[in-house]
């Protein structure tokens, strides 16, 4: 058998082209328009959604900005071994907030860098989580299971009861405060959105 030397392998380039080429159709781009709006060649457009060159992270930048995009979005990711982990109940180390009118637990685990977090919280009457701006671009999402709270995100404000949702801003001043005679509970979804 033939042996393959390892220092004259070419590396093949990244995939990202069929990626890129979805996004640009789905917002209806010609390669010619996002070329101009990118400031990035037509002829490399073309080459990078064929997959024929690894173009720079500059380049892909360039391209994500143009499209309003993370560069992330443009990027697909390679495939991982398989996630299975148990966070317990009786696990204190996730209880975030713990105090009379209120208790915050994440579920979500707390060794990762996520863009994505998920709490369970919990609000006794008269209980209320003020909270300051987070990151440019952050939101939460909030389901209700138990009670009724109050929502406000800057200068709006909701009523939410038992089985309601809400999606809102939280790079801006907010707060969530129990209006019921008795306890509220909630689901949280907080999702960072770097710029």
């Amino acid at each position: 058998m033939a042996k393959v030397n390892k220092h004259s392998e070419k590396k093949s380039p990244a995939r990202h082209g069929g990626r890129l080429k979805s996004l640009r159709l789905a917002r209806g781009l010609t390669l010619e328009q996002l070329s101009r709006m990118a400031g990035v060649s037509k002829a490399m457009l073309s080459q990078i959604e064929q997959d024929k060159v690894n173009p720079t992270v500059a380049v892909m930048l360039k391209i994500a900005r143009a499209m309003q995009l993370n560069i992330s979005d443009l990027i697909d990711s390679p495939s991982r071994e398989n996630i299975f982990r148990i966070i317990p109940a009786s696990d204190d180390h996730y209880t975030f907030r713990s105090d009379p009118l209120c208790t915050i637990r994440t579920l979500s685990p707390l060794s990762l860098e996520k863009s994505i977090e998920f709490y369970h919280l919990k609000l006794e009457a008269g209980g209320e989580l003020q909270s300051e701006p987070h990151f440019p671009g952050t939101e939460e999402f909030l389901h209700i299971t138990r009670g009724q709270m109050s929502v406000a995100s800057g200068d709006q404000t909701a009523e939410i009861k038992k089985g309601d949702s809400i999606h809102y801003r939280v790079d801006i001043s907010h707060t969530l405060r129990n209006t019921a005679r008795g306890p509220a509970e909630a689901y949280m979804i907080v999702r960072y959105r770097g710029e």
